[in-house]
């Protein structure tokens, strides 16, 4: 069986809390969105995740992790029962993050364009045509 959650996407809010074992959860809220044509127009939805993320991946994300990062999260799909303030039970669902990759910033992936600058005095006697 397979039970597995992918997300790319960015992070809307992030917050580290302590546990009672001396470890920490760091949980991430996250959009993914897609663009599409509905009756000739542009459309977007956006979906919001939550992923938890424990040890070795809550101090990488608490460390690293900004709010508006792009990030790249593989994990275990889990679902948990919790009773909400008006009494009714409700159902959370999150990614158990194993895999958290930080993608670079859009800054960072397009590089400087190089400037060359145009002379129109400038004549090649060397050019043939």
């Amino acid at each position: 069986m397979v039970n597995q959650g992918t997300i790319l996407g960015r992070v809307g809010k992030i917050e580290t809390k302590p546990l009672n074992s001396g470890g920490s959860v760091t949980n991430i809220s996250m959009a993914t969105s897609k663009r599409f044509m509905k009756n000739g127009e542009k459309q977007e939805k956006v979906t919001w995740h939550n992923v938890a993320c424990f040890g070795k991946t809550s101090e990488i994300a608490e460390s690293y992790v900004k709010v508006g990062d792009m990030l790249y999260i593989q994990g275990e799909m889990e679902n948990q029962k919790y009773t909400a303030q008006d009494g009714s039970e409700r159902t959370k669902s999150y990614i158990l993050a194993n895999v958290l990759t930080m993608l670079p910033k859009a800054k960072e992936q397009k590089p400087e364009p190089k400037k060359t600058e145009f002379n129109p005095d400038f004549i090649d006697d060397e050019i043939p045509f």
